[in-house]
């Protein structure tokens, strides 16, 4: 399970005295922790590729702040972090990709503008942890043209 292997690595990075990586770790186990407790279950895989890809979204934001402040060290911190989490994602999916498979799905249900919300219902479960949701909209707008 994904839970444990973030476990693991977070102790190898200690072991390993990888302070930076620990902190990044750190901070997606106290996510996963909080869902636990909250919701009062253990968290599906799914589920903790939902707080990694919040997590990489927050550092994103930071990272974009850091580049008006020009701020090199937030820079590098951030870049960092995102490598860090990278590999605990699904293999990610290319535009190629996904364009393909919404062309499917507007061709197999014979789709039409009107019908956006239900081609977006229909795509986002296949693309979800695999690809940036934010243009997935875009995407579909244009090859409904």
């Amino acid at each position: 399970m994904l839970k444990e292997l973030l476990k693991k690595d977070e102790i190898a990075a200690m072991k390993a005295k990888e302070k930076a990586k620990v902190s990044v770790l750190r901070l997606v186990s106290a996510d996963i922790k909080s869902f636990e407790v909250n919701e009062r279950q253990d968290i599906s895989d799914e589920g903790v590729i939902k707080i990694i890809e919040k997590n990489i979204k927050q550092i994103k934001e930071a990272l974009e702040y850091a580049k008006q402040l020009n701020n090199e060290e937030k820079i590098a911190e951030g870049n960092y972090a995102l490598e860090v989490l990278a590999p605990y994602l699904p293999k990610q999916l290319s535009e190629e990709d996904v364009e393909g498979m919404i062309k499917e799905i507007i061709t197999n249900g014979s789709y039409t503008a009107a019908d956006m919300g239900k081609i977006m219902k229909e795509i986002m479960p296949k693309v979800a942890g695999k690809f940036d949701r934010s243009k997935i909209n875009p995407m579909v707008k244009k090859l409904l043209g």
